[in-house]
């Protein structure tokens, strides 16, 4: 009976570890982003609140930690240039959409978007900024322009052709408390209280100023009630 229930229990162990890991398995398998990805860029070029997506470019991302990627962006034609001067001219915002799909498979699509007059007199000079974990997934795509504001100069003739920079940027994780160190730290403490090691080395009035403060209050309130300076009655 004894062998019966050791080898239940080993066969529940086995079939746990296999189950963890195939879920592990699947789990990195799909978060993997370290083969080649691609970056499909969708831009609005009219002035209503709902924007109207049309095709910028793609970008193919050979791998996220070497940030090597090859882009192949569409010319803009003569109407699309007519419409981003108009956005220029009514100060308004140029929108961009970032579709990043995975090796899997897998779409995730990130907005941002800079005053489009910085981009028109930038000369069509924009940055792409992917923001990436430390598993290599993308968390974000922020675009900016070589102009940070507008000097509200007369646009000159714009180029067809973007020119885009792509960088990868990963994601810098904050200072991590070290708890252990901490917790350490305090059962060394406790371990030496009680074997009487610790020193107070508070003053006097420190170490007991509860049983002070009572006293003094009640002198106080003694001689307040039973004044001295009073004379007999006549």
């Amino acid at each position: 009976m004894f062998n019966s229930v050791m080898n239940r229990e080993k066969c529940i162990f086995v079939t746990l570890f296999s189950y963890l890991f195939i879920i592990g398995f699947v789990q990195c398998s799909e978060s993997d982003y370290d083969g080649p990805m691609s970056i499909t860029l969708y831009h609005a070029l009219n002035l209503d609140s709902e924007p109207h997506w049309e095709s910028r470019g793609h970008m193919t991302v050979q791998n996220a930690a070497s940030g090597y990627v090859t882009s192949h962006q569409s010319p803009l034609d003569v109407e699309s240039t007519r419409r981003l001067k108009v956005l220029s001219d009514k100060d308004s915002f140029y929108r961009l959409k970032a579709v990043v799909k995975t090796s899997q498979g897998r779409e995730v699509n990130f907005l941002t978007f800079v005053k489009a007059c910085a981009l028109v007199e930038s000369q069509l000079k924009d940055y792409l900024t992917v923001s990436v974990d430390h598993e290599g997934s993308v968390v974000g795509v922020s675009q900016s322009t070589a102009l940070s504001s507008c000097a509200s100069a007369a646009t000159e003739k714009l180029p067809s052709n973007f020119l885009t920079t792509v960088e990868f940027k990963p994601i810098e994780q904050g200072p991590v408390p070290d708890t252990a160190s901490y917790i350490q730290k305090l059962e060394r403490e406790r371990e030496a209280r009680e074997r009487g090691e610790t020193k107070d080395n508070r003053s006097f009035l420190a170490k007991y100023w509860m049983y002070i403060i009572p006293i003094v209050l009640f002198v106080v309130l003694s001689g307040a009630s039973n004044p001295e300076g009073a004379g007999p009655a006549r």
